[in-house]
This record gives structure tokens, C-alpha cells and sequence, in this order.
């Protein structure tokens, strides 16, 4: 388990062409932004999960000990259907939110505990964590922010569970994951949006975690180089 603060950030995107034919398979052209998303990730040992979403007034704390006694099978990543509607009202019981919150804030926090929960679950316990969540990029405009919401904690989580390589280890200022970590940040942060959107084509968090210039089609990226 990581035992040193993480940060971790990842970039929006605009869609050049296709922005709506890709849902359908159709190919899209898509590139990624100089706006990006942040997220801090800080062990800590206070029995705690707390989540921090200063753009959109959200703050939430859980007893990671009220966490490891849920029944979380049903959150395995697989290629299956996105969570069902009883499996998302299980997380609303279990994020504590108020009826009404069903907009930005509220998937924010379901996208959250589904990737924390689903992610750190194989642990011998669940993670105590602190996480701040900030961003450049406005929700809603279509830019990607959920995306870029959904790799950054992706990679945060995955990373922190030594899920996937530390690429800050050899204490460099800043790092990339190799190309087989990606594919699985790639993969979780799609469940993720859909968790967030339902049925998103994927084209979003691709971008956001590799960056540059993409092709997508059916969910095969390939970069663009000029």
C-alpha cells in the first residue's frame, strides 16, 4: 500500500469530428486539452475515506470500517451492463446522499465510491485515504471533465493499491505510466463514466488518458501523430 502522497492529473478533450456518431461506432477524431483535472491522494490512518470536490462544494467522509462490511461482488469490472438501477440506490444508501442530490454532485460521489470500493476491495483492508479533487475543466460543456474525473482517480487508486507501477518511485518530479498501466487506467475509467453516463462511448476517457491526438472507433484508439 502506498505510503506517500500522490498527485495525479489528467487532461480534457474536444471532439473534432464524430462527436455524436461515436456512440453508434462511427469513428471519431478526437484531442486533448491544456485544461486538466487534479487529484491529491494522501494515506492516512485515521479509519477514514474522505473525498473533497472543492469546485462543486462537495465533501464527504465514510468509516472505512462501515465500507468493508458491504457486499460489494456485484462491483466486479467486466464487460457487462453498467450498474443496475438497485445496484446504484445500494451506493446512494451507502454514500449517505440526500434524495435531491442526483445532478453533478451526486454522480461525482457515485463515481467515486463505485471506483474506490470496486478497486480497493482485494485489499486485506480497505485503504484510509484523504482525496481532494480540483479541476480546470466546467462540468457539463463538454469537454470531458468526468473523464478526466474518472482517470484521475483511476490511476490515484490504482496506484495507491499497487494495482499498477509507481512511476514516481525512483522519486522523479514527474512520471508516465508505461503503456500496459494505461490500458488498465484506461479500462477502469471507463467504468467510471458509465457509472456517470450509462452508456458513454469511450472516446472521452480515452483521450484523457493517453493525451495527444486520437482515432477512436468501437473502442480501438489509435494516436495521431501529425
Amino acid at each position: 500500500m502506498l505510503s506517500e502522497a500522490l498527485l495525479v492529473s489528467a487532461p480534457g478533450k474536444v471532439i473534432l469530428h464524430g462527436e455524436h456518431a461515436v456512440v453508434h461506432g462511427k469513428m471519431a477524431l478526437a484531442v486533448a486539452l491544456n485544461l486538466r483535472t487534479f487529484v491529491l491522494l494522501r494515506p492516512q490512518s485515521n479509519g477514514k475515506v474522505s473525498l473533497n470536490l472543492p469546485n462543486i462544494g462537495v465533501k464527504q467522509v465514510w468509516d472505512v470500517a462501515g465500507l468493508q462490511l458491504l457486499d460489494t461482488s456485484f462491483l466486479e469490472q467486466g464487460d457487462g451492463p453498467a450498474p443496475t438501477p438497485e445496484q446504484l440506490e445500494k451506493l446512494k444508501k451507502v454514500a449517505d446522499l440526500p434524495e435531491d442530490r442526483v445532478g453533478t454532485e451526486g454522480l461525482a460521489v457515485l463515481a467515486f465510491l463505485y471506483l474506490y470500493l470496486a478497486i480497493c476491495r482485494k485489499q486485506r483492508a480497505l485503504p484510509s485515504l484523504d482525496i481532494v479533487v480540483w479541476s480546470e475543466l466546467p462540468p457539463g460543456a463538454g469537454l470531458g471533465s468526468s473523464a478526466a474525473y474518472s482517470v484521475c482517480l483511476v490511476a490515484a487508486l490504482l496506484t495507491a493499491c499497487e494495482n499498477i507501477t509507481n512511476p514516481l518511485k525512483d522519486r522523479d518530479a514527474i512520471g508516465r505510466w508505461p503503456e500496459e498501466d494505461l490500458e488498465s487506467i484506461n479500462k477502469w475509467a471507463y467504468e467510471g463514466e458509465r457509472v456517470i453516463h450509462g452508456n458513454p462511448s469511450g472516446v472521452d476517457n480515452a483521450v484523457s488518458t493517453w493525451g495527444g491526438a486520437l482515432r477512436y472507433q468501437q473502442g480501438k484508439t489509435s494516436s495521431l501523430k501529425r
